[in-house]
């Protein structure tokens, strides 16, 4: 009576929790919580568990009762079950219980275990239930090094590649100098044209050519060897081959492959230059380096400023389109790992236009041509280095940057101030399109530092060099050194 009183108030008192959720609940909740509460009442009452009989039962009836306990004892955890997780659902939705129920909890954390086991592919097929879990945690450690693994052994393998890509373009760059190095003749004569004769220098100092023939030779066969490696071992690793250069590995800014209007500015900018050039001469007034001491920031004339500002500008932008700085020696090293290329250099670095006449001054070996004794002499007594014989552009142009960087570089100076002098310069000396002409029909540096699409490469430069060839038979006196005038006066009053 004990036990079937108690199971008879329990019921009740969920018959009267479930009439207080259809109390409490919305009209669209309310007749599936009605149809709920009709099978709940008509389930019935758990029967009280035996606790025993007036005579003593056998062992058949002892295992009769036993099976039919436990079968009321699942029911019993069904029933408490189920009623735990209503107490939780309405506890939840009444905002007296903050965290989520415990089936929603569960089902949530089966999802994930599941889509968990589709992507490591796991192979559960036996019962959980038998695995201990040092055994469960093994077979996820396994299944994620079978991800994990083959990404460390590329990236081990693409840092071992670039290693010997820097490694490959030091060499490069050591046999370029000892060939460069060696490129005078016995005479002492410069390949950029200076002619001079030194008899004080030892001979031992000197590279004997064929040394320097043999050397090169060995150095290429000695790339051609590491280059094979490299293409075998990408070949095997990455499955690209030779050739397979991807052709978006420099990517075209579609915006900018219009020239039309740098063209324009440029136009512009030397009718601009052209009209106050033929107004100063008119004028008879030219630019004097004793008018410029007067002035307190010098050179701030109407001429000097639409050259530097207006006509250098223009020029710097036109020949920048396209351009770009590309490392030395990877042209070499593209063809082995052409399809790891695009990790390494998502976008090329730009490059200023001064960059381009500084490289062209390494390229001829400016600072020998420059530094030569005939010419540091020819510069002490004022005497021209090979007598009446006018200077080539080459030369003048060698020169020019010469000076440039000697004046500007301690003082930090700027790109822009460099090409802004250098441009005066070309002014002065009525040599603005010849030197032009030679950087622009330098093949090597216009096909490593010019994009295919740019105006450089698709013209040559020859509409601009038209336009600029309208100032050639103008006289200039631009100051060249406006730039670092200031720092120069500075250092000499200290």
């Amino acid at each position: 009576l004990h036990g079937a009183l108690l199971a008879l108030a329990s019921h009740f008192a969920q018959v009267q929790f479930r009439l207080r959720q259809v109390a409490r609940a919305g009209p669209a909740e309310q007749q599936r919580l009605l149809r709920d509460l009709e099978d709940f009442a008509f389930r019935g009452c758990p029967a009280p568990l035996p606790h025993g009989l007036g005579a003593a039962p056998g062992e058949r009836e002892k295992q009769e009762q036993i099976e039919v306990q436990k079968e009321k004892q699942k029911e019993l955890i069904l029933q408490l079950k189920t009623q735990l997780d209503d107490l939780e659902t309405f506890a939840y939705q009444e905002g007296s219980y903050d965290s989520l129920p415990q089936s929603v909890v569960m089902e949530r954390q089966r999802m994930i275990i599941n889509e968990l086991i589709k992507k490591l592919d796991m192979d559960l097929s036996e019962d959980i239930a038998t695995l201990s879990p040092e055994e469960l945690r093994q077979r996820v450690d396994a299944a994620i090094a079978q991800i994990v693994n083959p990404a460390r052994v590329k990236e081990q393998l693409v840092e071992q590649l670039k290693t010997q890509i820097r490694d490959l373009e030091m060499f490069i760059n050591f046999i370029q100098d000892e060939v460069g190095s060696s490129g005078k003749a016995e005479d002492g004569h410069c390949d950029c044209g200076g002619s001079y004769k030194s008899s004080t220098r030892p001979s031992g100092n000197r590279v004997n050519p064929e040394d320097a023939r043999r050397m090169q030779e060995t150095g290429l066969q000695l790339m051609r060897r590491v280059l094979a490696v490299l293409q075998i071992f990408a070949v095997s690793q990455f499955g690209c081959a030779t050739g397979q250069i991807p052709r978006t590995l420099w990517q075209k800014d579609q915006d900018n492959q219009d020239f039309s209007p740098l063209i324009r500015n440029l136009e512009l900018s030397v009718e601009r230059v052209r009209q106050l050039a033929l107004k100063h001469q008119q004028a008879e007034h030219v630019i004097c380096s004793s008018e410029l001491q007067d002035v307190p920031l010098g050179g701030r004339d109407e001429l000097t400023l639409a050259v530097r500002r207006e006509l250098t500008v223009a020029l710097r932008d036109l020949m920048a389109h396209g351009l770009y700085a590309s490392s030395p020696g990877m042209s070499l090293v593209l063809a082995p790992i052409a399809c790891l290329i695009p990790a390494f250099t998502p976008s090329p670095r730009t490059m200023h236009p001064w960059e381009l006449f500084v490289k062209y001054y390494n390229a001829k070996n400016g600072q020998a041509f420059v530094e030569s004794p005939a010419r540091k002499l020819s510069q002490s007594f004022a005497l021209p280095v090979t007598g009446a014989v006018v200077a080539t552009p080459k030369q003048s142009l060698l020169t020019a940057i010469h000076t440039v960087l000697t004046e500007h570089s301690p003082f930090k100076r700027s790109a822009d101030s460099e090409l802004k002098a250098l441009v005066c310069m070309a002014l002065n000396e009525q040599r603005l399109v010849s030197w032009l002409n030679l950087i622009c029909k330098s093949g090597a540096l216009v096909q490593s530092h010019y994009q295919p699409w740019s105006y450089m490469a698709n013209t040559g430069f020859e509409s601009a060099l038209t336009l600029l060839s309208r100032l050639s038979n103008l006289k200039f006196n631009l100051p060249v050194d406006l730039a670092v005038r200031q720092l120069k006066n500075i250092k000499d009053a200290f």
